[in-house]
């Protein structure tokens, strides 16, 4: 499946926050979540919201709480993804 490019770089950023150890399988995991929620609502093309929505989708519920403070570090609007977060 093809990522646009925004997508890709909002992935590239959600992994140099994350834990080396885990990098490579969280990649994998995000990736895949992303690919899987694309073809869901029928594209063909990965996009930024839907690597939120995997990013979110596999974030542990302990570490939920964080997600407003790292969105908005990458310069997104935490608000706006507050729905995916509940």
């Amino acid at each position: 499946m093809d990522w646009n490019d925004a997508a890709e770089d909002l992935l590239h950023q959600v992994l140099a926050q994350t834990p080396r150890p885990v990098r490579d399988a969280t990649e994998t995991q995000l990736r895949q979540t992303a690919e899987a929620l694309a073809e869901e609502d029928g594209k063909n093309r990965v996009g930024v919201e839907t690597v939120i929505t995997a990013w979110v989708r596999n974030t542990p519920e302990a570490l939920r709480s964080d997600l407003p403070r790292q969105l908005e570090r990458l310069g997104l609007d935490s608000e706006e993804y507050r729905h995916l977060m509940e």
